[in-house]
């Protein structure tokens, strides 16, 4: 007699990752002089595996904006989740949501919501201050309307930046204007400044209102950096060199970081200012490096300049994951 003996083995569990909100959902509540919400989610892996994220999408591209700190969350990790809410358009409940995808088998959608009220006090046309100053513009207003009876008028005006000038003044009843001007000791870039209206009645809400200032350098390169994909097939970028400054620089030449790049010069109708096909191929070897376009420039003096571009080739990983 033969016997026949069966042995079961357990199954095998695969590690998985497992992607955890941490609060799914933030309540501002009632506010009524803020211009914007800012809130960090936590994003966590409770998985035994490390955690992708390929996605992070807004329910709204115009008022809110969300940045994760990384895209890979080893087992056990975590990482935040910005999110700016701008409130300025907004009038009434609010309700909007963040998705970010990842490789959680079993849920590879996770959402956290933001909601309140927001009470308008004031109205302010145009809802945000711009201002370019590589047009020459450094001087901009706007009309404000308080939309609630005032103790006092509007009169009093901080600002977070010594380089700007905010000054308000009445422009018939119940109306004011906000006149915002730029000083040329403002540092070249972007700023975000921000403007506390008031009265001198204590009671009064207070209205924030935002400037967003444009002040490039003389030479602009748009993008900063170029990047492409590991690629074998051609691939084409286009970067801008725009110049404001009062002595231009000429474009000589352009030295390509290997012999898989290849570079066009085209200049706009003032000579100054390029735009620059970038055409690269079989990058699949550069995958996760980092290079220099060398951009050979020449000033009125005669004296020439190296101006550097960083090339970047994503890794190879990355955009398997993608």
């Amino acid at each position: 007699m033969v016997v026949t003996a069966f042995v079961v083995l357990p199954p095998v569990i695969q590690a998985a990752p497992k992607i955890i909100g941490n609060p799914p959902a933030y309540d501002f509540g009632t506010v009524t002089n803020r211009s914007e919400i800012l809130h960090d989610f936590v994003v966590s892996n409770g998985g035994d595996a490390d955690l992708k994220i390929s996605q992070v999408i807004t329910s709204c591209n115009i008022c809110l904006k969300a940045q994760l700190e990384e895209k890979r969350i080893p087992p056990g990790g975590y990482c935040l989740l910005h999110v700016r809410l701008d409130l300025r358009l907004f009038d009434g409940p609010v309700e909007r949501s963040i998705s970010i995808a990842s490789n959680d088998p079993d849920h590879p959608w996770l959402t956290f919501g933001l909601t309140g009220v927001v009470v308008q006090r004031y109205q302010m046309t145009p809802a945000e201050i711009d201002l370019d100053l590589s047009d020459g513009r450094q001087k901009a207003t706007a009309e404000i309307t308080p939309l609630l009876q005032l103790h006092a008028p509007l009169s009093q005006v901080h600002c977070d930046n010594t380089n700007v000038l905010a000054q308000i003044t009445p422009a018939g009843r119940d109306r004011f204007v906000l006149t915002v001007e730029v000083l040329d000791s403002l540092p070249r870039g972007n700023a975000a400044v921000q403007l506390a209206l008031g009265s001198a009645d204590t009671n009064d809400p207070t209205f924030l209102a935002m400037a967003i200032v444009h002040n490039p350098p003389d030479l602009e390169l748009l993008p900063e950096r170029l990047r492409f994909l590991p690629q074998t097939e051609p691939q084409t970028r286009i970067l801008w060199l725009k110049q404001h400054g009062a002595a231009p620089l000429n474009l000589l030449d352009i030295i390509p970081p290997s012999a898989n790049f290849k570079c066009e010069i085209e200049p706009d109708s003032s000579g100054y200012n390029y735009r620059v096909y970038v055409d690269a191929w079989q990058l699949e070897m550069a995958a996760g490096k980092t290079n220099w376009l060398r951009l050979k420039m020449r000033d009125q003096n005669e004296h020439e300049r190296l101006v550097t571009v960083p090339v970047e080739v994503a890794p190879a990983d990355l955009i398997n994951d993608e």
